[in-house]
């Protein structure tokens, strides 16, 4: 072998010796969202995995009700909008075989109102808007009654009803609806329990917020990242999830959306 071919070959071999080695096989993992702020706190996840070889591609959901469908139907792989409360009363009613694998934040679901500035402000035949699923409503009633508008029967449990509600500060109209829906009416409304990621999406504040929620004892309003209960040990989702709780994305709940999100795996 000449000079020429000897140099061409250790080239060649510390090229390669030197490009980066690919994790995982080259795929696409598919995420359902519910909402354009997710794509922003899962930038630095998509940054990272791209590195291993793995290309997180976002499908928007235009509400709570579709994402858990589309995981069980194979339409996504994972998806991240939900949390705790709300992916056990799936699995209840719909018979899903979706499991958490991985904790990611809390987001708060706090008061809104363009018309009252303190809920002693309100009045009879005022209108009061809440989710209509039934954990985001549970959720809804116990953050009133946290802030004094209703008083919720002993024993009403994680995910109370409206038929829970034992007595109300005043004579008041609860209206229900999409959850996606609320930010939309309320300038007709006195006052609307309003899920942090749409008020986010439609630019309202968290210290724009006439009552903010307390914070509670377990998991149930804690966020996570579900996929199909077979595909729960599968080293490229177990990955993404590593991904996601580091530091990188605790410094976009802290720079972007201060005031909303809460790292949930601390």
């Amino acid at each position: 072998m000449n000079i020429s071919a000897v140099i061409k070959s250790s080239v060649l071999f510390f090229v390669l010796l030197a490009a980066p080695v690919s994790a995982f096989a080259e795929q696409v993992v598919k995420i359902g969202l519910t909402g354009a702020v997710y794509e922003d706190i899962w930038a630095p996840v998509a940054e990272e995995m791209a590195k291993e070889g793995v290309k997180l591609e976002y499908v928007q959901f235009s509400n709570f009700s579709l994402p858990n469908q589309a995981l069980a139907n194979g339409e996504v792989d994972l998806n991240a909008f939900q949390h705790h409360a709300f992916l056990r009363n799936e699995i209840r009613n719909n018979g899903y075989e979706i499991t958490s694998i991985g904790d990611t934040f809390i987001v708060a679901m706090n008061l809104y109102s363009r018309k009252i500035g303190s809920v002693d402000e309100l009045k009879d035949g005022d209108k009061v808007a809440v989710p209509n699923d039934a954990t985001n409503e549970g959720r809804a009633l116990k953050l009133l009654e946290a802030a004094g508008v209703l008083t919720l029967r002993k024993g009403a449990g994680a995910s109370p009803e409206l038929s829970d509600i034992e007595s109300t500060c005043v004579d008041l109209d609860f209206v229900e609806m999409d959850a996606n829906l609320i930010v939309s009416i309320l300038p007709d409304v006195a006052l609307a329990a309003v899920n942090g990621n749409y008020a986010l999406d439609s630019g309202l504040t968290a210290d724009e917020a006439l009552f903010k929620e307390p914070r509670y004892d377990d998991d149930s309003y804690t966020c996570l990242i579900a996929c199909r209960s077979a595909d729960a040990q599968n080293p490229v989702y177990r990955r993404i999830v590593e991904a996601y709780q580091s530091q990188a994305v605790i410094d976009v709940f802290n720079t972007t959306f201060a005031g909303f999100f809460v790292p949930a795996w601390k």
